[in-house]
């Protein structure tokens, strides 16, 4: 029944039947775990729905576009989510698109073999994202205070060349960087299999911009192209190696990482209040840590009505 449900809605949303005159913006940085909207737009399923898919080169690039108006709609993680809710948006979760379980990773070049090696180092990080919520948790298992070592904050794409200059001793990036970055010499020193469910990534919306009947549309959408994407791997993979400009090792590096949000995921979380305890410990700890300046009533963030609160 659930799935006849999803597709009704996606065909409803597939004939047009949008409640705004314009696309509602999504923004996205090129990330695996968000690929069941880049098969819809490859699919060309987001524009008789309503939505218009944005890349950006960073999440940092979205943060900034959202807070600007630009977007509507975004993909980030639980972290990033809180801290775009202390400017003001009134947001909503609508689901869990992915949990990281390997896909984040420390590099470090030699000798540096464990956290507590990186004081004094110089380490590139996203530091307006995910980044600084990884480092954070990275000096927590070093025990280390960040003004033990160098941050140098860069974006994801500058990462690999930083280390290939000498310039930095260690990054917070992606696993499909992997095979990059240990050709130059560097190993993992921690990926967030170290933190379970942590790292929990989201789509997210405006309530303001983007209506009830928008969201149910853009649920419906999420969890059909999860489903191609199971059903046709073979090619959907070679879609997304197109797209977001991986190859065949890297996609398999990082999907090995990531526990993709479909709905057993997303019932589970959400039915058993593991997203609204995720949600709370994520936002006590950003407080403790200085990430977030004062309280949120985060509990906006989710549909009570549907998830335990």
């Amino acid at each position: 029944m659930r799935r006849l449900c999803l597709l009704v809605l996606l065909c409803s949303a597939l004939l047009g039947c949008s409640d705004n005159t314009d696309d509602l913006r999504i923004g996205s940085n090129r990330w695996l775990g968000y690929g069941p909207l880049y098969i819809a737009d490859d699919l060309r399923w987001l524009e008789p729905s309503g939505f218009r898919l944005l890349e950006y080169p960073s999440t940092s690039g979205v943060l900034r576009a959202f807070r600007n108006g630009m977007l509507d709609a975004a993909l980030l993680t639980v972290d990033e989510t809180l801290r775009l809710m202390a400017n003001g948006h009134d947001l909503e979760i609508l689901l869990i698109t992915n949990i990281s379980a390997g896909a984040d990773v420390i590099y470090a070049m030699p000798p540096l073999r464990e956290p507590a090696d990186l004081r004094g180092k110089r380490i590139g990080v996203e530091d307006s994202a995910l980044g600084a919520f990884f480092l954070a948790r990275v000096l927590d298992r070093a025990g280390l205070q960040r003004d033990e070592l160098h941050v140098i904050s860069l974006p994801v794409q500058e990462h690999r060349s930083a280390m290939q200059e000498g310039r930095l001793d260690a990054v917070i990036t992606f696993a499909s960087e992997g095979p990059a970055l240990q050709a130059l010499g560097a190993r993992r020193l921690m990926d967030s299999r170290d933190l379970p469910n942590e790292i929990i990534d989201v789509l997210v919306v405006d309530r303001e911009r983007v209506s009830p009947q928008a969201r149910r549309r853009l649920q419906a959408l999420w969890h059909e192209s999860l489903a191609r994407w199971r059903q046709s791997p073979d090619y959907i993979d070679g879609v997304l190696m197109r797209r977001l400009g991986l190859n065949a090792e890297t996609l398999r590096l990082t999907r090995e990482g990531l526990l993709m949000g479909d709905l057993a995921l997303n019932r589970q979380f959400y039915e058993g209040g593991q997203l609204f305890k995720r949600l709370q410990w994520t936002h006590d700890y950003q407080l403790q840590r200085t990430l977030l300046t004062s309280p949120l009533d985060y509990r906006r963030l989710l549909d009570c009505g549907a998830a335990s609160c």
